[in-house]
């Protein structure tokens, strides 16, 4: 409708034109009238440029709307309010589209608002690439636990592990991967579910990213519990009465050598005596593996952590208090580098203490064959993780063998002659129970780290 308006009026212009024109020339031709005829003349000159105006206007106006439309920009209004007629119409068609794109614009952000804010919400990391590898979508799970503030190019992520990046790319649509990757001191299991979509002509990857290693710790330890009650509960149940028979053998062999010397009647010494050393080892021994039950116990009975704020500063103060007549016996170094009094956690003081207590100290028999042996304690904020505390111990000892380091947290298990195997156990049942963790790293040749991740306090 807009458009015949104008041609129409186009048309009328160009008509008026000519007929001025032609009356023009009847006057020079027929008249006299010369002054006439210039008039005429001055008029058609000026409907002549009224025509082009008409014309170049209206198509700076149509360049200027289709500026706008090609750069997102509906925000141009055209004045209907004051504009000749010619115009009126042409210009409330430009604000009829403009507002008609502003709104599909402004439905289109709301959707995508609506649908960041739901991938927020999710608990585990969503990742979205196209086939450039430019990323589309990220929610800040994934980008927490891949430790990268921003994320434009999935090449970028070569840095944290080339094996994630070669999984994000092959894992082929609705398979599953599982990644291990690598950040600093702490091991990730990172679970990878590929899902592939085509979107307007573009081939996007779509990829759910989620560390499984807390869980699959979570059933190790639940499993070893089991494993735990079911051996305490038979031992328990075979050695008590054991015990409890020794002692009433013995009472009675006592009670018989007794009798029989009223009586008069001889004894051989020996064979008493061998009855009675029989009777006492199976008796120490039966109290012996009752013992070593009883310590194993533990692992299931571990008392629930009672949350408190902590000061760093305090606890390692308390530790190094408790520890240095060992160290000065030892003549071993132990050094502590105390944090800021404002670094505050969230723990239990008492097990965190017996924590670090257990872990100085096999530091301490790590290295005290080491000329100069030295163990340090140091507390402070990793940079990539504000919201979190690491306390690191470490020792000069020539480090524990590969072959080790995968066995050092399962119960029981232990290198030491003298050792129960439930001390580094128990120290990582504490730290899940405080919703932090253990982390050890040891290189060949040492030195050894092990670390302490807990939640931190600010503002405290």
């Amino acid at each position: 409708m807009v458009f015949k308006g104008f041609r129409a009026r186009l048309l009328l212009r160009l008509l008026l034109l000519v007929a001025v024109i032609v009356v023009a020339i009847y006057v020079v031709y027929r008249t006299d009238w010369y002054i006439t005829a210039g008039c005429l003349l001055l008029l058609a000159l000026f409907q002549l440029y009224d025509m082009l105006y008409f014309v170049e206007r209206t198509n700076r106006d149509i360049s200027s709307f289709l500026e706008s439309i090609k750069q997102s920009d509906f925000t141009q209004r055209f004045a209907v309010e004051g504009a000749s007629s010619s115009f009126r119409d042409l210009y409330g068609g430009f604000n009829e589209i403009s507002e008609s794109f502003q709104r599909v614009k402004a439905e289109k952000q709301a959707h995508y608002h609506y649908l960041q804010t739901i991938v927020e919400q999710v608990g585990i990391g969503i990742l979205t690439f196209d086939a450039h590898g430019e990323v589309q979508l990220v929610n800040q799970v994934a980008k927490d636990l891949l430790r990268v503030p921003h994320l434009r190019k999935v090449q970028a992520l070569e840095r944290v592990s080339p094996e994630l990046v070669l999984a994000l790319w092959q894992t082929p649509h609705n398979q599953k991967a599982l990644v291990t990757v690598a950040l600093g001191q702490e091991q990730l299991q990172l679970n990878l579910h590929v899902t592939e979509l085509l979107s307007q002509g573009q081939l996007l990857r779509i990829v759910t990213l989620q560390n499984i290693r807390p869980e699959l710790e979570e059933q190790e330890l639940q499993t070893w519990q089991k494993v735990i009650r079911v051996l305490t509960h038979e031992i328990m149940n075979s050695v008590t009465p054991v015990i409890s028979l020794t002692a009433t053998v013995a009472g009675l062999l006592e009670t018989e050598v007794i009798s029989k010397q009223a009586m008069g009647e001889a004894i051989d010494q020996e064979v008493l005596e061998d009855m009675q050393a029989g009777l006492q080892t199976i008796e120490k021994r039966s109290a012996g593996m009752l013992h070593f039950v009883k310590n194993y116990r533990r692992l299931m009975r571990l008392p629930a952590s009672e949350l408190r704020p902590v000061k760093v500063r305090e606890l390692l103060q308390n530790v190094r208090l408790l520890l240095q007549p060992a160290t000065q016996t030892q003549h071993i170094s132990l050094k502590f580098y105390m944090p800021d009094e404002k670094l505050v956690i969230l723990g239990d003081a008492e097990q965190l203490e017996q924590v670090l207590i257990n872990l100085i100290k096999n530091g301490m028999e790590a290295c005290e064959t080491i000329e100069r042996p030295c163990v340090e304690v140091l507390a402070y904020i990793p940079d990539q993780e504000k919201s979190h505390v690491r306390i690191d111990v470490t020792d000069n000892g020539p480090g524990i063998p590969a072959e080790e380091l995968d066995k050092i947290f399962i119960p029981f298990y232990t290198t030491k002659k003298q050792g129960s195997g439930i001390g580094l156990s128990l120290s990582k049942q504490i730290l899940r129970q405080h919703g932090g963790s253990i982390r050890v790293s040891s290189p060949p040749g040492g030195p050894t780290i092990f670390s302490l991740q807990l939640k931190g306090i600010s503002n405290y």
